[in-house]
């Protein structure tokens, strides 16, 4: 048989030697896969069920249908334009934000204000299911405890500052020790029982009543104490405590590694996306609270790693940035991979890229480890310090992850034209980076095709 040619001429030998170069380095890919799996793998599991980790994701997830909705109001409240431009959609659009600010504000406020008191109920009810406890009442119990425990009711008058994003922390710390109370209380029986023929819902209240009791004494006593030594509630020592950490999420090694290691563990076959995500959210929800309170006070916006730099520079089509691949996999001459193209082509333009890290296959195949890993590393750098010097905006506001990128790019961050611009350049930089990778692997499709084709005598 002629071997494949290259550049116009016979090319057997230089082939075999490919293919040889291939196979070594298709070995040493799989050791280092091999070695990341031994090592990894069984953390990974640990942390992805996590039942605190697992609450955390769903507090945040829970609350983020109200935060979208306080997210949209943003440019309504705060236009991306200057006062007095003269363009016709500023004039309108200015006109709109002014005359209707009555509108807009209140349901900014009170999504965006009462964040935390949303997480603490989510995470609460999430944390309860994994007992097996009441959900509802355990979720009301989260939300009680983080409102004593914020110091909401102080000195006779209300104090709302920590049920927005600066009580994030405080929300998460209560919802955990409520739910932990309850837990020991009836695993020992110290509750009230009634018998069974009180309806369901009743009985569940009175045994929850001896542990809310306990819950609510012992967090006011900790208030006192900590007001009667450090002159300050609850969440203003956490905020203290939890701002080095803060600061050293919003820099580029936090966005580096957070992408390694759900890459990796994509690559493995384990959801990344849920044990990142689930650490990240409140990191992304306090940095996007602080860009929200500079836009409105006028300031320069302080951090650029949220859930938006995430979602819209990162996840170009999926995890991985893999939307290129489903556009070259339409023209492919490879049957599987236009097959995997055309599954996969309409949910990766809203970020959905299962059809294609399982079609092509992109999972565990060594082939792709380096653009997997590479393409949305690149894409970070390069649009990390593009924002840090000042040539693209930052983002004010959280959209569904689901958003097609280029849209969610400039709407997050204020109608800019800019970062939709990034989105499209990571695009391009992902095609340019994968497409060596899937030429490569088309042509190995091609010749194992043939190769049993000829086996069957065809």
């Amino acid at each position: 048989m002629s071997g494949i040619a290259f550049g116009g001429k016979d090319a057997s030998l230089p082939t075999d030697k490919m293919n040889d170069e291939a196979a070594m380095g298709s070995y040493w890919m799989q050791l280092m896969v091999s070695a990341i799996e031994q090592w990894m793998t069984p953390l990974a599991r640990y942390l992805t069920k996590s039942r605190y980790l697992v609450a955390l994701r769903d507090g945040f997830q829970l609350a983020m249908p109200f935060v979208i909705v306080g997210s949209i109001c943003v440019p309504l409240l705060y236009p991306p334009f200057l006062p007095d431009s003269t363009n016709w959609l500023a004039i309108i659009w200015n006109h709109v934000s002014i005359d209707y600010r009555a509108v807009w504000l209140p349901p900014y406020q009170i999504t965006m204000g009462l964040i935390s008191l949303l997480v603490s109920f989510g995470a609460a009810a999430s944390l309860a299911k994994s007992y097996g406890l009441p959900e509802r009442l355990s979720g009301l119990t989260g939300s009680v405890s983080f409102m004593l425990l914020a110091g909401f009711y102080q000195n006779g008058g209300v104090d709302a500052r920590y049920l927005g994003g600066m009580g994030l922390f405080t929300a998460i710390i209560a919802a955990i020790y409520s739910i932990e109370i309850i837990r020991f209380f009836y695993q020992r029986n110290w509750t009230i029982r009634v018998p069974d023929e009180v309806p369901k819902i009743t009985s569940s209240g009175f045994l929850l009543i001896i542990p809310l009791f306990f819950i609510l004494i012992s967090l006011t006593l900790l208030n006192l104490l900590l007001q009667q030594h450090f002159g300050a509630v609850f969440p203003a020592l956490v905020e203290k405590v939890f701002r080095p950490m803060i600061i050293a999420s919003d820099s580029l090694p936090a966005v580096w590694l957070s992408l390694l290691i759900c890459n990796l563990l994509w690559f493995m076959g384990i959801h990344g996306a849920l044990l990142i995500t689930g650490i990240m959210y409140p990191f992304w929800m306090s940095n996007i609270l602080d860009n929200q309170a500079a836009l409105a006070a006028g300031q320069v916006l302080p951090h650029i790693y949220v859930h938006a730099f995430w979602d819209f520079y990162l996840l170009i089509g999926g995890v991985g940035s893999t939307l290129p691949l489903a556009f070259m996999a339409l023209r492919s001459r490879s049957l599987q991979l236009r097959s995997a193209g055309k599954l996969g082509l309409l949910p990766s333009l809203f970020n959905i890229n299962e059809p294609i890290l399982f079609g092509f296959p992109v999972i565990m195949n060594p082939l792709f480890l380096v653009p997997f890993l590479f393409a949305p590393l690149f894409n970070a750098t390069l649009a990390w310090y593009l924002t840090d010097w000042g040539w693209l905006d930052r983002f004010v506001a959280i959209l569904p992850w689901s958003m097609p990128s280029p849209i969610g790019a400039a709407w997050s961050a204020n109608g800019s034209w800019r970062t939709a611009l990034m989105s499209l350049f990571a695009f391009t930089n992902a095609w340019i980076i994968y497409y060596p990778f899937f030429k490569v692997h088309e042509r190995l499709l091609l010749e194992n095709k043939r190769t049993v084709m000829q086996k069957k005598g065809y």
